[in-house]
């Protein structure tokens, strides 16, 4: 036997479109062990409708009105003793297989959190992709900076929900986003189903008048429960989840070609800089070169210098030596001359 689920769904005077959505769980091939609809402040008988649905797994919560988006409520899901819940918007529905799908991972034990591929439905019946693998560590990253997982495409292990301190109903909006980031955190091990299904009509700002939500949303309940319809749906469902792979992957192909074109740019700046770098390093070398032939010249100048100053010094010596020599010369000439010119009258005395 496997797992058992809780699925809740928070809702504030949405009584038609809360209805369509317990509506698509109840048709799952493996059904849910209970339905909580948490009834936050409802003045238009939700609580009443849901009760008239004669289905003893179904319970509703007559609330009173939280502030916001009342998320502390949604703890209320986590007082019953299912192993898996799962928190549906009022405004979406779940694909008939859908337990079927994510029970197989949640039957193996080996995970916390499940996810599944979300298509969101546009006003005009419109379809696109919604959904991020945050088994995938990349996608995973992503999810610090942007949520783009509707909160009924993820089930969750209740005792780690309660482990975390569940839903922060302090917050003012994007309550289950806080909560998936402080799952993964402690370490949940996490997982995404292949298959889309999940629809998503997205309820906030979303620009149609009440009567076309509930004829919309009634209408796609109806394709889900023609197995016809629902064949060619699947169809469809898989082709947006193909498309947007194949967009997925001409945007990786275009990465890493941009990345090929980076890195031989990378390589043949690399190649310059080494070039430039040996350029750097034979010029150093040749001003280490001159820079010891300009120290060697300075060293000759200075013994040239040196012996310069020696020479004049010598030369200085030799000068008054040379003239102590003549004045000598001279005196010793005088003394042998002078008698010869008194003998020839030219002297005097």
């Amino acid at each position: 036997m496997g797992v058992d689920f809780t699925i809740a769904v928070p809702t504030h005077d949405r009584r038609e479109t809360a209805l369509l959505a317990v509506r698509s769980v109840l048709a799952q091939t493996r059904q849910a062990a209970r339905v909580i609809v948490l009834c936050d402040g409802c003045s238009d008988g939700t609580a009443e409708a849901v009760r008239a649905l004669g289905d003893a797994r179904v319970t509703a919560l007559d609330l009173p009105k939280g502030p916001g988006y009342s998320y502390a409520c949604r703890d209320r899901a986590l007082e019953t003793d299912s192993e898996v819940v799962l928190w549906l918007a009022d405004d979406d529905l779940l694909l008939p297989d859908h337990l079927e799908r994510i029970g197989a991972f949640w039957d193996t034990g080996a995970f916390d959190l499940v996810q599944t591929g979300s298509v969101q439905v546009a006003p005009d019946d419109s379809l696109s992709w919604v959904h991020n693998d945050w088994s995938v560590p990349s996608l995973r990253r992503r999810l610090e900076g942007v949520n783009s997982n509707p909160m009924a495409s993820i089930s969750v292990r209740r005792s780690l929900v309660l482990d975390v301190g569940g839903w922060d109903g302090t917050l003012p909006r994007s309550a289950d986003w806080d909560l998936w980031k402080r799952m993964l955190a402690a370490g949940a091990r996490s997982v995404a189903s292949p298959e889309p299904t999940h629809l998503y009509f997205k309820g906030t700002g979303r620009v149609q008048a009440w009567e076309e939500r509930i004829a919309q949303n009634s209408a796609w309940l109806e394709r889900l429960g023609d197995p016809a319809r629902l064949a060619q749906l699947r169809i469809e469902l898989r082709r947006v989840r193909d498309a947007l792979e194949a967009e997925t992957r001409d945007r990786v192909d275009e990465a890493w070609r941009c990345a090929d074109d980076n890195t031989a740019w990378a390589r043949r700046t690399e190649a310059e800089r080494d070039h430039a770098w040996q350029r750097v390093a034979e010029l150093d070398a040749a001003l280490a070169d001159a820079r010891t032939v300009l120290e060697q010249r300075d060293t000759r100048v200075q013994e040239l210098e040196l012996r310069v100053a020696g020479a004049e010094t010598e030369a200085a010596r030799l000068g008054s030596r040379l003239a102590r020599i003549e004045q000598g010369r001279w005196w010793r000439l005088r003394a042998q001359l002078l008698p010869l010119a008194r003998r020839l009258g030219l002297a005097r005395g």
